[in-house]
């Protein structure tokens, strides 16, 4: 039986890193300087008014299961500013090379690109950017379910964390900061821009879409992109300083950059070649579309220090826009009722996590967090579960003034006991130079689950970074 496919990230919540607005970055407290571009650079890299920064990072990877052809992976960051009284000019830019696809490709992107006015009305201030901008919300370590605003690169999706796949959305952006430290970020995106998805046959497509494919089925890719539409994104956030804490309020109503599966085309009859001549059949998809919805999402999150302990809070509810796979594929009847083979729901979903560094000894960092997704109204129809439980575990050290790092990370849904391991050991030769030798191994759950469907899916990898 023909199967719909939802890309794994467009249904869960959203992924780890944090970087602006307090959001935990490992990197920062390792010393290392692999993941994101670097701030800091000498003076002579920054003449006058102009920063010049970034990072070129070739990699190769190795998959474990057969076939194992070498692939390579290579990028390069480049971050440019230039600032004049209150006025500041910013462009981030981004070339990939890789041959992860029959066909090798090389892609280059603006992923950032605006221009920033500040004012000063006592003790009020006021930036406002108009380009194309990076949006860091939420607190989490790479799940975060309201930093969703933005388009990812997925076509190589598990080698990089959120915050690298992340690009920006074009529009006006506007942040104050208030007395007693009450800030106000708002945005509007007239221009929707969705995210990049792996090629067909690449190494990263999940097994079940390939599956789709090789079945006869065609997949059409959502043809959206670079659209005006007056009320493409908009967003509120509202920052309040507490005591020892910080809590914010969200609100974002848009159409979702990580569009979802439905089904668009079904078969009911076959043809024979005498009579009746045709024969009827349980409702079989030959043909399977990518859509953006229209979501309305409202959050909140909370970052508490407690002496060496950091607490993270954050839940998002979205009322508009989520829509779950019914089970068609054990009841193909399914698609009489529910004719594009979903089913609109309303979403709840909650992260608390707990980080501390230096724990038993110095240098040694340890977050954990529990995850909850929670489908309201849910049916007897849906593929997925009405209640969703999962926990990521992040264990980092460095040694020798932090020239040598290692780190294990796991996340795993516990419903559906699939599991995704991360490890990685780094040595750091040079101030602005970082070896890693990593892998990505999957296991539990079936092709169904989030991680399960990556199983065969397992690599390692050897990334350089270098800094400039």
């Amino acid at each position: 039986m023909l199967a719909l496919l939802l890309s794994p990230f467009c249904l869960q919540a959203q992924d780890l890193d944090g970087d602006l607005d307090g959001d935990l970055d490992f990197s920062d407290l390792l010393g290392s300087q692999s993941q994101m571009i670097p701030s800091p650079q000498p003076e002579s890299t920054s003449p006058g008014n102009w920063i010049f920064e970034g990072e070129i990072r070739p990699s190769v990877w190795y998959p474990m299961k057969s076939p194992h052809d070498l692939k390579t992976t290579n990028r390069m960051d480049l971050f440019v500013e230039k600032q004049h009284r209150n006025t500041t000019f910013a462009v981030r830019a981004r070339a990939d090379y890789q041959n992860i696809n029959d066909d090798e490709g090389t892609e280059a992107d603006i992923r950032e690109l605006y221009l920033t006015q500040r004012w000063q009305a006592g003790r009020t201030h006021v930036s406002l950017s108009a380009g194309r901008k990076i949006l860091y919300w939420g607190k989490g370590d790479e799940i975060r379910p309201m930093d969703r605003i933005n388009p990812e690169d997925m076509t190589s999706f598990l080698y990089y964390d959120k915050n690298d796949r992340k690009t920006g959305i074009p529009g006006l952006f506007l942040n104050t900061v208030m007395p007693q430290g009450l800030r106000v970020e708002a945005f509007w995106s007239p221009v929707f821009v969705g995210s990049s998805l792996p090629e067909p046959d690449s190494y990263f497509s999940p097994s079940r879409m390939e599956a789709f494919r090789k079945a006869g089925g065609l997949i059409r890719n959502a043809d959206e992109d670079w659209q005006w539409e007056a009320d493409a994104s908009l967003g509120l956030r509202v920052a309040f300083p507490l005591r020892h804490a910080d809590l914010s309020l969200y609100a974002w109503k848009g159409k979702d950059p990580m569009p979802t599966l439905k089904v668009s085309r079904v078969i009911r009859e076959i043809p024979l070649p005498t009579p009746p001549y045709v024969m009827d059949i349980p409702p079989t998809p030959t043909e399977l579309s990518y859509f953006h919805s229209n979501a309305l999402v409202f959050g909140t999150d909370l970052e508490l220090t407690a002496g060496s302990f950091v607490f993270r809070a954050e839940g998002a509810w979205q009322a508009e826009g989520h829509h779950e796979r019914v089970n068609f594929e054990k009841n193909p009847s399914l698609l009489n009722r529910f004719t594009n083979g979903l089913a609109e729901k309303q979403k709840g979903e909650f992260l608390i996590g707990m980080d501390r560094n230096d724990l038993f000894v110095r240098n040694l960092f340890v977050n954990v967090q529990y995850m909850a997704v929670l489908i309201h109204d849910h049916e007897e129809a849906l593929e997925a579960d009405a209640f969703t439980q999962g926990f990521s575990f992040t264990l980092k050290y460095s040694l020798l003034d932090s020239r040598i790092s290692g780190m294990w990370r796991v996340f795993t849904w516990l419903n559906s006991q699939d599991r995704q391991h991360q490890i990685e050991l780094s040595w750091k030769p040079a101030r602005n130079t970082l070896f890693t030798l990593g892998a990505f191994f999957y296991d539990g759950g079936t092709e169904k689950d989030l991680f399960g469907q990556f199983r065969e899916k397992d690599f390692s990898f050897l990334r350089v970074g270098v800094l400039f």
